[in-house]
């Protein structure tokens, strides 16, 4: 597949960018470019309800982006761990909203303001 004129990058909240995201926590990550001449933003954010507040962050290169509350020992080397066990009848909530910006690039100013609502919302 030729991608020419696909470009993107990432960002969190806390700063990161490029590859260098990557297996860190941040309350938000952005993965932002262009297709063709058009501007694009995806935005996961998380909410301080879910496990592991603020999530790991799953970013590669080639575009795989998502949230991975589960991927502690991955992400640390095998320094730390989680066990998570839901019992049969039961059930765990994850809480993200994903923002899609077409035109422009989102703002960090913007990011944080639709964050800090969703996060007091539910």
């Amino acid at each position: 597949m030729i991608n020419d004129d696909i470009s993107g990058n990432y960002k969190s909240s806390e700063g990161n960018s490029g590859e260098s995201v990557w297996g860190t926590r941040a309350r938000w990550m952005n993965l932002y470019g262009k297709i063709g001449a058009e501007k694009i933003s995806l935005v996961i954010c998380d909410h301080p309800k879910n496990l592991n507040y603020p999530t790991y962050w799953h970013a590669r290169g080639y575009g795989l982006f998502s949230a991975n509350p589960l991927g502690v020992k991955d992400f640390t080397e095998g320094k730390n761990k989680m066990n998570l066990f839901v019992q049969a009848g039961k059930s765990i909530t994850f809480r993200y909203r994903v923002i899609i910006s077409s035109g422009t690039h989102l703002t960090d100013a913007e990011i944080n303001n639709y964050t800090d609502d969703f996060t007091h919302k539910y």
